[in-house]
């Protein structure tokens, strides 16, 4: 499993994040598959990402209660795409917001 934190400003809104993170992923081609919340974090917005037919699920999580957005690819869901893909999604999201 990979998960990789993002720095997210202090009083930074919760509508830009998830505004910005939509916008930067679809920019990069990537197709939400799933969008919901997760049991263990109450609240949070929880994405699946993909990419094209391409073998990968990049999910991405952020959660306003404690300022904490991350990307996590669990095993069994990796892909070949998101090896470069990560590095410059963390940077685009992190420079726009």
């Amino acid at each position: 499993m990979i998960e990789v934190e993002l720095q997210i400003p202090a009083h930074t809104s919760s509508e830009h994040v998830v505004r910005v993170v939509e916008q930067v992923c679809i920019s990069d081609g990537l197709t939400c598959a799933r969008n919901g919340t997760l049991a263990g974090y109450p609240s949070c917005i929880h994405w699946h990402f993909k990419l094209g037919t391409q073998k990968g699920t990049l999910e991405i999580t952020w959660w306003e209660t404690i300022n904490r957005l991350w990307f996590k690819v669990a095993r069994g869901r990796t892909g070949d795409w998101m090896d470069g893909n990560i590095a410059r999604l963390k940077r685009k999201i992190e420079d726009s917001l």
